[in-house]
């Protein structure tokens, strides 16, 4: 049986049979030369094995030719002109496309081949195979505007009456042809097909797109409208000519959402469209791809996750630009906000803004700028990331906000309320879900408080603050993340507010403090006496995370802060010998940096100076507080640690007075302030 099959082929069909099973790649030396395989080639046009045939005349260099050049084109102007298989068509449109070094007139001489098989009314061939020949003519005819022209004459001479598998895909080529070429009579020849009941869907989707197209390119904002309107109108017609179409949703869901986002409809109504849209995309991925559709047209299935992206973006937009402030505000910032703000480059991948711009901004600027706290984190956004690649967008978002921002008789509040309480605070009751009435009462009541509690920041406090955020602000656990950044703030506030605030208390104030003074005995109290204090006032005063003060009597004292996954530790010693930072850094910013290992390597040094007795008085605020950096071994960014010296051992003022008129008993100060207790 197998020699009666193998008498039936061609000698150099069987040449060439063996070499694909042997897994070679045929040459045409290996089929017995350009001029052998010219002579066959009239045997061969029709045979299952054309296509590797005309692979292999591909295959050769053009320079390797010579006098065989004519026989050459022959040879494959014949073998393309003879073939009906559909499958070999596939085949032959692959390899000629796929090389891209044929002489023009080769190019040519195919192209006409493909033409002339794709117009061919006879029944010779298919309509699949007059279709594939359509799609090979359109690729080749793709960069050559005089072929384009001869391809125009006969997609403008196709009738609805014509084979409807042809129709389809002729339907498909005329949409995608119009995406480049913009010939507005390929509209009309789309919109009788979209009558045709074999053709429908693809020709009213094909409408749908060239209308989509056109509107995001159109800079006149009524003209584009009615483009839009257009294309709305052709994707909902196309989705009522059958009982699935997911391309068709999808863009129709994708349209209609965007003018739900432009009319400031809810969350939820967008979230619901957004749904529907990746419901769409789902099913045209997993069960609606063509395993016989041509390659190219896989870019329609990367335009249509590209819109699938911009209806999660907006409907996560709405959802945000509701909320009072961000918690996560480099996110918003850059994948909503922004992203939407550019969409059509961004998210489209287009070359240039257009109209859907103009649908999404509005909304945008006019919610951000009814938001303080928004419009502060985009500015703060702006000013940490000036070398971001959507600088030019922030910036364009905040002139729009400029524009939009309703003009107010008067600030209602300061600077310092607006920009350093309103957004955080904000940000955590949008979370809360409370009414607005509830929200603006405790709003209100945390904002005054807050206030209030820093009203009377010394300019010493503040300098303090600006040498330690200073010198760790450009170290990756500050600038890189939030909640690091955020916790070493905290920390650092309060922890200088306790310094200011112990240095001014007496013992009367508060006998709690008693530890800070000199004892009439002479002991000195033990580090766990600062850590308790320090610990009680952390309490009270940054209510943050998890607060923990760890072994008080196991000979170790420390504060740990814990929150959204880090941590801090401010590590409790004390001094007898020497308080100078130069020894502290020394001594015990080692132990302080190994608390870093799992977390910030941020932290701080809390010293209890016992080193002597304060009789000329209480060092400045200003000289109590450094940061010290410590780099490690192998370790590429150093660890900080903010040293903070809390006096102790210390007299009264008046006691100190005494002391610097002349009191030559040295227990005077203590009697004095024995007597003021």
């Amino acid at each position: 049986m197998s020699n009666l099959a193998g008498a039936l082929f061609h000698p150099l069909e069987r040449a060439l049979q063996t070499l694909l099973v042997q897994g070679k790649t045929p040459r045409v030396e290996d089929l017995g030369g350009v001029d052998a395989i010219a002579k066959a080639a009239p045997s061969l046009m029709t045979s299952p094995l054309a296509g590797e045939i005309l692979s292999a005349l591909l295959r050769m260099p053009s320079e390797a030719l010579g006098d065989d050049t004519h026989a050459w084109m022959d040879a494959i102007g014949c073998l393309v002109r003879g073939a009906t298989s559909d499958v070999v068509l596939i085949e032959m449109v692959d390899a000629t496309v796929s090389h891209g070094e044929l002489p023009e007139i080769a190019v040519e001489d195919v192209f006409m081949a493909f033409l002339h098989k794709a117009a061919d009314l006879s029944g010779r061939v298919s309509g699949y195979a007059r279709a594939i020949a359509l799609e090979g003519a359109f690729r080749l005819a793709a960069s050559t505007r005089r072929l384009q022209f001869r391809l125009l004459d006969v997609l403008l001479g196709i009738k609805a009456s014509d084979e409807p598998t042809f129709l389809r895909y002729a339907a498909k080529i005329m949409g995608v042809a119009h995406s480049h070429w913009r010939e507005v009579e390929l509209l009309c020849i789309l919109k009788g097909l979209a009558e045709c009941e074999e053709a429908a869907y693809d020709a009213s989707f094909e409408m749908g797109m060239a209308g989509l197209t056109s509107a995001l390119d159109e800079s006149r904002r009524d003209v584009a409208d009615s483009l839009f309107k257009d294309a709305l109108f052709w994707f909902k017609k196309a989705e009522a000519t059958r009982e699935t179409a997911p391309e068709a949703v999808l863009y129709g869901e994708c349209l209609t959402l965007l003018t739900d986002f432009e009319a400031h409809r809810s969350k939820l109504e967008l979230n619901r469209r957004s749904a529907s849209v990746h419901k769409a995309a789902f099913e045209l991925l997993a069960w609606h791809t063509d395993a016989s559709a041509p390659a190219w047209l896989g870019a329609r299935h990367l335009q249509a996750a590209c819109w699938n992206d911009l209806a999660n973006t907006l409907a996560s937009l709405a959802e945000s630009l509701d909320e009072v402030s961000w918690w996560e505000p480099k996110v918003v910032i850059e994948s909503q906000v922004l992203a939407a703000y550019s969409a059509g480059r961004t998210i489209l991948k287009r070359n240039r803004d257009g109209y859907l711009e103009t649908l999404v901004r509005p909304r945008i600027e006019s919610s951000i700028s009814g938001r303080e706290g928004q419009a502060h984190l985009l500015k703060r956004w702006l000013v940490q990331n000036r070398g971001h690649e959507l600088v030019p967008e922030a910036n364009a978002v905040l002139e729009g906000i400029e524009r939009a921002m309703p003009k107010r008789a008067e600030v209602s509040r300061n600077p310092i309320e607006a920009a350093a309480v309103w957004a955080p605070v904000a940000a955590v009751l949008s979370q809360a879900r409370c009414s607005e009435d509830t929200e603006r009462r405790v709003r209100e009541v945390i904002s005054n408080a807050f206030a209030s509690s820093i009203e009377n920041l010394s300019g010493a406090e503040i300098d303090i603050f600006d040498h330690c955020r200073s010198a760790v602000e450009n170290h990756p656990d500050h600038s890189k993340n939030i909640r690091g950044a955020k916790l070493f703030d905290t920390v650092l506030l309060w922890t200088v507010r306790f310094l200011k605030n112990r240095l001014e208390v007496t013992r009367k104030d508060d006998p709690s403090v008693a530890y800070l003074f000199e004892n009439e005995d002479g002991t000195v109290p033990p580090e766990s006496a600062l850590q308790e204090d320090y610990f009680r006032w952390l309490s009270t005063q940054a209510a943050v995370g998890e607060i923990e003060a760890t072994n008080l009597g196991g000979g170790r004292a420390d504060v740990a802060l814990k929150t959204t996954g880090e941590r801090i530790v401010i590590e409790v010693k004390r001094e007898t010998q020497d308080a100078s930072f130069d020894f502290l850094a020394k001594s015990y910013a080692g132990q302080t940096t190994d608390y870093q290992n799992v977390s910030i390597r941020l932290g701080f040094l809390l010293v209890l100076d016992l080193t002597e007795a304060k009789r000329q008085g209480t060092p400045h605020i200003r000289s109590l507080v450094e940061c010290r950096s410590v780099l490690r071994k192998d370790e590429a960014e150093p660890r900080h640690v903010v040293v903070v010296k809390v006096p102790g051992r210390r007299y009264l003022p008046s006691a100190i007075s005494a002391s610097a008129r002349g009191a030559t008993d040295p227990a005077t100060p203590r009697k004095r302030a024995r007597n003021q207790k």
